[in-house]
């Protein structure tokens, strides 16, 4: 039987699964694939992140973000068959040495940005390549989440054949809609609902709320967002609910009740999907998205019909398209209608699972 090393950061995998198992509510997209993987038939076993080991604290100075974890997988490396990991930075250090040829092992790896270097500094600069020279030399199998990011790092230099893309990641639709099933009454749809920490422009959202006659609420881990609120009456942020296993079920009520979801991003470069996860959860729970323009998005808001694309610290835009979504209320219903039906037939995690299976299925040992 095929045996691989998942890596991940956060939290155990057998312990989400055992938290899922005990009636615990947690979408299945963020174990990546480890459930269907293991359902596969291939044995699978989950290598954590273990943020306060020494090694790991070195690590993130000197830019190898699993350091301990990566050792591990060199000492254990007999009782693996191929290494999974769905951020291709936890196994650079693995990728690395494999470009040495000192190490031997299938590594199969998911890059969510387009690994092309874009620092202005030179040295920053140089960095940058290295690191994607050891991504594509080092990884056999480098998958992009998007076929946006594979095209955009294409433009940069020709993609070898170990390089792919999956053109169906997306969000647990069951974790969404048997939460809907649940409920008694129907959507308050009497707020904008924005969520997330990564690359956020919370303040240009905020300053367009200002002028808006409309509700919005912020979930954020960031408590200096709430310095930028005082005397907004509505503009509420919470910060209570922190990352863990129980977040994300809080969170759903909030998709559920709100009549959009707003994604304001702090970036304008074509480098990373920021804000995707979120995306991926509106379309789930059938509500449309209003976010600030990102072209790594693996479709247009606007061309599917589901939302509005905003330009980067467009204070005006954001006015215009939320006040537009409060006036058109029917028209939202349709958008969320569309966004739901774009989940169902294509952007979920059953259809992106089987593709990542397959790809780790091509790199498994020939069964004497």
């Amino acid at each position: 039987m095929t045996k691989v090393a998942q890596v991940t950061r956060f939290y155990s995998l057998d312990e989400i699964m055992k938290f899922i198992e005990n009636g615990g509510e947690y979408p299945l997209h963020h174990v990546w694939c480890y459930d269907q993987i293991i359902k596969s038939g291939i044995h699978t076993s989950g290598i954590e992140y273990n943020r306060n080991s020494v090694l790991n604290k070195l690590g993130e100075k000197l830019k190898f973000v699993n350091l301990q974890q990566e050792i591990n997988l060199i000492n254990r490396s007999k009782e693996f068959d191929i290494i999974y990991s769905p951020m291709v930075a936890d196994v650079f250090l693995l990728a690395m040495l494999k470009v040495l040829g000192l190490y031997k092992k299938p590594i199969v790896a998911m890059a969510f940005d387009t690994t092309v270097p874009y620092k202005k500094n030179f040295f920053k600069k140089l960095l940058q390549k290295f690191r994607r020279y050891i991504t594509l030399n080092g990884i056999d199998s480098l998958i992009y989440h998007f076929e946006t990011l594979y095209q955009e790092s294409s433009k940069y230099a020709p993609l070898d054949n170990n390089v792919s893309f999956c053109s169906t990641w997306g969000a647990d639709l069951d974790f969404f809609e048997s939460f809907i099933q649940k409920q008694t009454e129907p959507p308050t749809l009497d707020f904008i609902y924005t969520t997330g920490g990564t690359e956020r422009d919370y303040p240009t959202l905020i300053e367009a709320f200002k002028d808006i006659n409309f509700n919005l609420k912020i979930t954020t881990r960031r408590s200096k967002d709430e310095s930028i609120v005082n005397n907004i009456p509505n503009v509420v942020i919470d910060n209570s609910i922190k990352p863990g296993l129980y977040s994300v079920g809080l969170i759903r009520k909030e998709y559920y009740n709100c009549l959009a979801v707003a994604i304001p991003l702090s970036v304008n470069q074509n480098i990373a999907p920021y804000g995707s996860t979120v995306v991926m959860e509106a379309i789930a729970m059938g509500k449309p998205v209003i976010s600030t323009r990102n072209n790594m998005y693996p479709f247009s808001l606007e061309k599917e019909k589901i939302g509005f694309e905003v330009d980067y610290a467009d204070v005006e835009g954001w006015k215009q398209c939320v006040n537009y979504m409060i006036d058109h209320p029917d028209e939202v219903k349709e958008m969320g209608e569309r966004a739901k039906f774009l989940c169902k037939t294509k952007y979920n995690y059953e259809a992106f699972s089987k593709e990542v299976v397959e790809k780790i299925k091509k790199l498994a040992p020939a069964q004497k």
